[in-house]
């Protein structure tokens, strides 16, 4: 028994050193994804290691970040790139907003799903910097994105991604 762990171990880690990434989470569906060595582009999905900070803590604590590894030992984010240096971004009470177009499934929640308060992130055309992205999710709608924690530094993200095998 101990034999058939420790393979499945070794399989599992070469997995993810070959690029073999697991959603555990609904923002995306779950599933294996593979990261590709392309320069992630606006419109990927992307997998990101969240900075170490208060926000993203409590969000690990809560269970809106997949378990797994991470810079900050938070877990990690399947996002999609909505927005990078130059785009213009709004983010309110009714969604978020990128160079005039309103995003699909973008309207932040007052509360997740067990009734825990949410605080969106507030910003008023603020134009990103060439070092920062916008991350959401453009399948779930209570998704824990940018619309609540605003732009990021564009080295969380580690690589784009794409879908191996997925489900609902």
């Amino acid at each position: 028994m101990a034999g058939v762990l420790v393979i499945a171990l070794l399989l599992l880690c070469g997995a993810i050193a070959a690029g073999v990434r697991i959603n555990g989470t609904h923002s995306f569906p779950v599933g294996f994804y593979f990261a590709s060595r392309k320069r992630p582009e606006k419109g990927d999905l992307v997998f990101v290691n969240p900075p170490g900070c208060p926000l993203f803590t409590l969000a690990k604590e809560r269970g809106y970040l997949g378990a797994g590894y991470s810079a900050a030992g938070c877990g990690y984010l399947i996002k999609r790139l909505a927005g990078v240096a130059g785009d213009r971004v709004t983010i309110d009470s009714t969604g978020v907003v990128v160079n005039g177009v309103r995003l699909v499934n973008s309207a932040p929640c007052n509360c997740d799903g067990t009734g825990r308060p949410l605080q969106p992130y507030a910003l008023k055309d603020h134009i990103l910097g060439p070092d920062e992205v916008l991350l959401m999710s453009d399948y779930s709608p209570e998704s824990f994105d940018s619309r609540y924690f605003g732009p990021l530094e564009a080295t969380t993200i580690e690589s784009a991604i794409t879908p191996l095998l997925t489900w609902n």
